[in-house]
């Protein structure tokens, strides 16, 4: 095998990530499974910062000079960006093949397009509502 064949089955391999209509395409399987993984990183990482800065070991609800709320508030607006970047992957998938009619792979595609959008919206959405628990919650409470 020749370094020339390598470095076109390299390119073909992400032009194959690229193109909508591949069942390997990055955007379509990012905007479908993404928000999902973001969703549950956010809720490990949310609740780690707190865990971490209400501990008895901690001199006052801090970490790195950064208070619990302001990094709660900071890792919920990555991660719900993320959920919109995904979402909007999935947005131009379907966009860019919406007005085609070529059978089984365009129907995947616009499923999968339409699925990615729809679990941007659905876990963004429970992301978002992290910054409305944010504003009403005290940190550092017990609840009894």
């Amino acid at each position: 095998m020749t370094a020339e064949a390598t470095t076109d089955g390299v390119k073909q391999g992400r032009r194959r990530a690229a193109d909508p209509l591949s069942s390997r395409s990055l955007r379509l399987w990012l905007g479908v499974l993404g928000p999902p993984l973001f969703w549950a990183a956010h809720l490990v990482l949310g609740d780690l910062i707190f865990e971490l800065g209400c501990s008895a070991g901690m001199r006052r609800p801090a970490i790195f000079g950064l208070s619990l709320r302001s990094w709660a508030v900071v890792q919920t607006g990555f991660f719900l960006g993320l959920t919109a970047l995904a979402g909007l992957g999935a947005h131009f998938a379907w966009r860019t093949v919406r007005g085609r009619d070529d059978g089984t792979r365009l129907k995947r595609t616009q499923a999968l397009a339409i699925a990615g959008m729809a679990s941007a919206a659905i876990y963004g959405l429970l992301i978002a509502f992290a910054f409305v628990a944010q504003a009403i919650l005290h940190q550092c409470t017990t609840s009894l």
